[in-house]
């Protein structure tokens, strides 16, 4: 993606393609853009259309690489699994994700059969720091085991409230993430990790 790109640039531009639910840019801790992004459609044909419309488009002098994205491949069953689209910097190419499916009000996207997870299996993240998205917060929990879902709050305003959520696929792997990383710095911040409530 051109560097100068926000979310909201994302989302006006893929909207020639359907309607957008989300558009993410990944942001590093200088709170500048990584290059890459997400966009979430609300149809498996808008997300067909936005990959069809957009990889190869040039945006400000950058080629897009526009691919359904990877959420939900860990889990199981054609139901579970949303359509998205991420967008990726290859080389001098730029990428884009497009994404379709369970879109949580905390602001990240998952498993759409998350109502089976007990409790047990579901932490609690606090004291995050502010440019950390939810695909930042899943890539680090990984560490601990397999995660299916993973949010960060966001405010009216679109920015991190600072703390989120993250959903594993089972207790274990819940309970070695809170022994790894509660009160573990991620980015000059000690983390709060527990069993949500």
């Amino acid at each position: 993606l051109p560097y100068r790109v926000r979310w909201q640039d994302l989302k006006d531009l893929f909207r020639r393609a359907g309607t957008v639910l989300r558009a993410d840019v990944s942001l590093g801790p200088d709170n500048r853009s990584r290059g890459y992004g997400t966009v979430l459609l609300a149809t498996a044909e808008d997300a067909g259309r936005a990959v069809d419309m957009f990889n190869g488009y040039t945006w400000q002098t950058r080629t897009l690489e526009v691919r359904p994205d990877r959420m939900g491949e860990e889990l199981n069953g054609p139901a579970a699994a949303p359509y998205g689209v991420g967008l990726g910097a290859m080389g001098m190419g730029v990428g884009v994700g497009v994404g379709v499916g369970a879109l949580g009000a905390l602001g990240g996207y998952g498993a759409a059969a998350a109502g089976n997870m007990g409790a047990s299996r579901n932490l609690f993240v606090g004291n995050l720091p502010f440019h950390i998205q939810w695909q930042d917060l899943k890539d680090l929990f990984r560490q601990a085991g397999a995660v299916q879902r993973a949010d960060v709050a966001l405010g009216a305003d679109g920015r991190s409230r600072g703390f989120g959520t993250v959903s594993f696929a089972n207790e274990a792997d819940a309970e070695r993430a809170v022994r790894m990383f509660n009160g573990f710095e991620y980015n000059g911040r000690p983390l709060k990790v527990h069993f949500d409530k």
